[in-house]
């Protein structure tokens, strides 16, 4: 196993292009027009660290390795707020970095009050249900079918 460090993304400002080429790589077909520069525009947003939207990195050594967000919206749904942008450099994979990156961001989620997170992915429903996850919905987007899913970071709610 790699021997990884979870910080927030504002103190490796110098990662953001690398980030954002990441993503814009990764989910060229959601992003539609926009531009690597827009994305990257956005990802500089996410630095600010104790507010959504934020955004989490995994360095091993001096090199970001991996990242997660944490966001207000995603596409066209109506929940909030979003675990989302989970992505480590190929090398990396299969190493439990991507569960590390998501425990961090449920911790740093719940530090911001959140009590129940959403995803979506278009396969990783299994690696997700393994960390806890749900699924809520199943949808059909351009791009092709993706779960809709939600973890409970607090108690949820007593039903009557």
């Amino acid at each position: 196993m790699i021997e990884i460090a979870i910080h927030a993304l504002g103190d490796h400002a110098d990662a953001i292009p690398s980030v954002a080429a990441w993503f814009y790589d990764e989910w060229r077909q959601i992003y539609g027009e926009e531009t690597l520069a827009s994305v990257r525009q956005r990802i500089e947003t996410w630095a600010a660290g104790n507010q959504i939207p934020t955004a989490l990195v995994a360095v091993a050594g001096n090199r970001v390795i991996g990242t997660v967000a944490l966001k207000d919206r995603e596409l066209h749904f109506p929940y909030s707020p979003w675990l989302a942008g989970l992505f480590v450099v190929p090398q990396f994979r299969r190493n439990g970095i991507g569960a590390q990156l998501v425990g961090a961001a449920e911790r740093k989620a719940v530090s911001l009050g959140v009590k129940r997170l959403y995803l979506y992915t278009p396969g990783s429903q299994a690696f997700y249900e393994g960390l806890g996850w749900s699924v809520l919905e199943l949808c059909q987007l351009l791009s092709g079918p993706i779960a809709v899913m939600s973890k409970y970071l607090q108690p949820p709610p007593i039903e009557d």
